[in-house]
């Protein structure tokens, strides 16, 4: 007995006919795997390098979603303008108070920042007055001896008498006026005396005025005629000042007698 067996095609094993077939010789996409086809796509619609530089670098490594992240960060025209006008407004309002300032001050932005010729440590935004020439002539000239104590400062032409009855001069600068001692004596702390200090009791020699002289605390005598003279050289005050003190620092007190 013969067995005979019916071949049944299955139609999970029948390839389809279109699968066989040929690609047609114009349809290259056929054979390319879909990234390829999708990239030759997506190539196909760049219209230039830079824009394709874009999309291969930009666009098809950056999710979708980093992209509208970043482009919702991008500010807009108008943003753009409205700060520009902010930074216009706020320089302009900065050069309006620097204007300001300097019309209200009389200063410049230099001279509020560093000082100069005309600032006023005392009030800054208020400009030193400007010296007139007299009292910038004032300021530099010293002081004279008319200017400290008047215009009578010595004795005029003091004299002594001789053995003979014969007349001599003394120097005037040793015969201060009372008024001249007075002053010097304020200065120094001291007390105005009269005394002759050229000629003792019993002297041949007899002066004609007496010396006007400054006792201090110690009893040292200080001759202000001497210090008036002070102020004929042209000394700074402080200079003077300086002489004064020495004058007083050098002259003895009288010896003590036992």
């Amino acid at each position: 007995m013969a067995l005979h067996v019916t071949p049944i095609a299955s139609p999970s094993l029948i390839v389809p006919e279109v699968s066989i077939r040929r690609p047609a010789a114009g349809n290259t996409t056929a054979r390319q795997p879909a990234a390829k086809v999708a990239t030759a796509t997506r190539m196909s619609q760049v219209t230039s390098s830079f824009d394709s530089l874009l999309a291969s670098n930009s666009a098809a490594t950056r999710p979708a979603g980093a992209i509208v992240t970043a482009a919702a960060k991008r500010p807009t025209a108008a943003a753009t303008a409205t700060t520009a006008s902010a930074a216009a407004a706020s320089a302009a309002g900065t050069a309006a108070a620097s204007s300001s300032t300097t019309a209200a001050s009389g200063l410049s932005d230099f001279e509020l920042l560093f000082g100069g010729s005309s600032y006023n440590p005392a009030d800054p935004m208020v400009a030193a007055a400007a010296p007139s020439a007299s009292s910038a002539s004032a300021a530099a000239a010293p002081p004279t001896a008319q200017s400290a104590f008047g215009a009578d400062v010595w004795m005029t032409d003091p004299i002594g008498l001789s053995p003979d009855g014969s007349t001599f001069g003394y120097n005037p600068i040793y015969f201060a006026t009372e008024s001249t001692a007075q002053t010097v004596a304020q200065m120094v702390g001291g007390t105005v005396v009269a005394k002759n200090m050229f000629t003792q009791p019993g002297n041949a020699f007899v002066q004609q005025q007496t010396n006007y002289m400054v006792q201090m605390p110690n009893g040292a005598l200080i001759n202000p005629g001497l210090v008036a003279s002070f102020y004929t050289f042209g000394f700074p005050q402080s200079q003077i000042n300086t002489m004064i003190a020495q004058e007083v620092a050098n002259t003895p007190p009288p010896a003590q007698t036992t």
